[in-house]
């Protein structure tokens, strides 16, 4: 309702001025009458818009954004996103849900907002548990709550529950590297929340998809769903948003070898996340500073950066956040010649990225310890992990440098045998 009520105050304005001008010809004076009805509801439509925004602001958000592991935005349904008669007499497992999330304890938010579920049947309820379950890294019982969830949001009047879903379905599939699929479930959760007049929630989604496009290796449609993603966030507000489009940049700009300019995008991001208090937010811009410093071999600083990401990984519950910072860890090591340590933190690493089937990250690791084994001249180990990573690449789709050192790397190993 609310960007078709802008659409027709934009155009009763527009109206009004032709009308106006076309009245000022005395051929056609007799216009003014017109004019003057125009004007009065142009006025009463611009009230009446004026209105529904100031309800619309002071209502309870019936969806929210919280920061998820790997920069990702989630989203996170309300009790106010319940029917009256489940809030009174189911309420409780999905309140209880609630205090656990923001305390952090994942697991038993999981549990309770389940029970919720099982009671209400409510795809509220099911959102919430996908989105607990993806903080614990439990995907296939995250990915049958909200696939379940988003089969009865489709039958509601009100289509922000299905935008939400759509978003942490994304979310899971970009955890899981398969950033084709994550892209087409943030582009529907652009457009849905679009149509329910939710700026906040079309900026978070467009913000996802163009951290998806990055992992893609495609800065233009990066570069596009970041710039639609500010203006979002600058017409409906929110600091998280405004933090993770900063976050996004400096992603961007460290990719593109922009490093000074990533570097200032991602203090600003800093700043907005502590202003938030989001400590998952902290960690995903100092894994983002880590990166900046390691593209300038400021080893010093990289491995400062990473080890402040690991600790507050752990302050937040995020263990593929943890894993993410082992794995660069690992390449500071490497990069100093420690190369025996940097295998055993890129196996450490492997081991959580495959227990969550997070097939990004197994790839990226795997490349990681394929160069590692080279190094150490351990050959055939080192073909192994890189055709795995091969493969994992092949399967999500992904492109650019990290895939043509793949091939580099393979093809260098397998030279000296012919």
């Amino acid at each position: 309702m609310q960007p078709a009520l802008l659409r027709l105050c934009i155009a009763l304005s527009v109206a009004t001025v032709v009308v106006a001008l076309l009245s000022s010809v005395p051929v056609l004076a007799a216009l003014a009458s017109v004019r003057s009805l125009l004007l009065v509801a142009t006025i009463v439509c611009w009230g009446i818009l004026f209105v529904f925004y100031s309800l619309r602001q002071e209502a309870p958000r019936k969806v929210v954004s919280t920061q998820g592991p790997g920069g990702d935005v989630l989203q996170i349904a309300t009790l106010h996103a319940l029917p009256a008669a489940y809030a009174k007499s189911q309420g409780g497992d999905f309140a209880q849900g609630e205090k656990l999330l923001r305390s952090g304890q994942y697991k038993d938010a999981a549990a309770a907002f389940l029970r919720a579920h099982e009671h209400t049947m409510h795809p509220a309820c099911a959102l919430n548990a996908g989105t607990a379950l993806i903080y614990i890294a439990d995907f296939d019982e995250a990915r049958a709550a909200l696939e379940s969830g988003l089969l009865r949001a489709r039958h509601l009047a009100i289509r922000s529950i299905e935008a939400a879903l759509r978003t942490v379905l994304g979310v899971l599939e970009a955890r899981q590297g398969n950033m084709a699929e994550a892209l087409v479930h943030y582009e529907a959760a652009a457009v849905l929340f679009h149509q329910d007049g939710d700026g906040r929630g079309r900026g978070d989604a467009l913000l996802n998809g163009a951290n998806a496009c990055v992992h893609r290796g495609d800065w233009q449609g990066a570069r596009h769903m970041l710039s639609d993603a500010v203006r979002a966030h600058r017409r409906s507000g929110g600091l998280l948003g405004r933090a993770n489009a900063q976050a996004c940049r400096g992603y961007i700009q460290i990719e593109c070898d922009e490093v000074e300019e990533a570097l200032h995008s991602i203090d600003r991001a800093t700043a907005l996340y502590r202003q938030a208090r989001s400590v998952s937010g902290q960690s995903h811009a100092c894994m983002l500073r880590g990166n900046a410093h390691f593209k300038q071999l400021d080893l010093d600083a990289a491995l400062a950066a990473y080890q402040e990401a690991s600790s507050l990984c752990k302050q937040s519950g995020d263990s593929l956040g943890e894993a993410s910072a082992k794995v660069n860890l690992g390449n500071v090591h490497f990069k100093q010649g420690e190369v025996a340590a940097a295998l055993a933190a890129y196996e450490g690493a492997l081991a959580v990225h495959e227990r969550a089937g997070n097939l990004l990250g197994q790839a990226r690791t795997l490349t990681n310890m394929g160069s590692a084994l080279a190094r150490l001249r351990r050959g055939d180990e080192a073909l192994t992990a890189l055709e795995r990573a091969r493969m994992l690449y092949e399967r999500i789709g992904a492109k650019g440098r990290i895939v043509d050192m793949v091939d580099r790397l393979i093809a260098r190993i397998k030279r000296p045998r012919r």
